[in-house]
Order: structure tokens, then sequence, then C-alpha cells
């Protein structure tokens, strides 16, 4: 074969490379995972490194367990670091899909159904001031917490 032709087609081949290194880069810049708790009182937003974007509470604050609302909120933010990781690799799997890189890659994460979330009942109709059960004090069983 030619020298310059070689030369040539190695040229033509490393701007592909860079080109469609580019789109994978912009891909992963572009994704973002926004996942409400199942009762809604807790959104979270997540960049495509997992890192915590936004976070938005739509219950009453005053009186809720900080163990209660905690695990509520971490199991939030794990599914959707759970469904942006789904929306990373997607991105990234025509280039590198069937390979050790995209194995190691996808294997660290569950996927968002897999991550149980706990579930808020909807305070009773009887009282809006009331708080969930599932938000009251673990020791407590008569009514909600007023820490």
């Amino acid at each position: 074969m030619d020298p310059a032709r070689m030369i040539a087609d190695l040229e033509a081949k490393a701007r592909d490379l860079a080109r469609r290194a580019q789109q994978v880069q912009d891909g992963i810049r572009a994704v973002e995972a926004t996942v409400s708790s199942p009762d809604g009182w807790v959104t979270v937003t997540v960049a495509p490194n997992g890192a915590l974007r936004d976070i938005s509470f739509s219950l009453p604050a005053e009186g809720a367990s900080d163990a209660a609302l905690g695990a509520v909120v971490m199991a939030t933010v794990r599914r959707a670091r759970a469904e942006v990781a789904q929306q990373v690799a997607a991105v990234v799997e025509p280039e590198f899909g069937g390979t050790a890189a995209m194995e190691f890659m996808t294997s660290f994460e569950p996927s968002p159904s897999a991550v149980p979330v706990p579930v808020l009942p909807v305070p009773s109709s009887g009282s809006e001031s009331e708080l969930p059960r599932s938000l009251w004090s673990p020791v407590e069983t008569g009514g909600p917490s007023r820490q």
C-alpha cells in the first residue's frame, strides 16, 4: 500500500474517532435523571456522575422524623443514580457495547426498579396537618412526631 494513502487513512480514522468521542462526551453531559419518591414528597435530580443537582420536598417539614425522611431521600437518590447510570450506558453502548469496559461500567448500579423506596401513605383526610405513619419517629405508635 502507498505510504501516503496509509497516512491519509490513519488521519481519517483519527478524525472519525475524535468525532465519535465528542459525540459520546456530549451525550453524557446531556444526561440527568429526576426521580420522585412513590408518594411524590421527595424529588431529586442527579448529574451524569450521580452527583445530586437538586432536591425538593412537598411535605410538611414540621414534625417529620429525621430518620424516615432521610431514608426516603437516600432511596430516591439511589433510584435516580441507577436511572442516570442506565442513561449513560445507553449513550456509551453504541461505541463500547460488548466490551469489558462496558461490562465494568454497568456492573455497579442496580436497575431503578430494584432499589426499594419506602412508601409514604397519604395523610388521612380528617387532618391535613397529620403526617403519614412512615414519617413518625420509629418509637412512636400513636401519632405524628413533633420533634
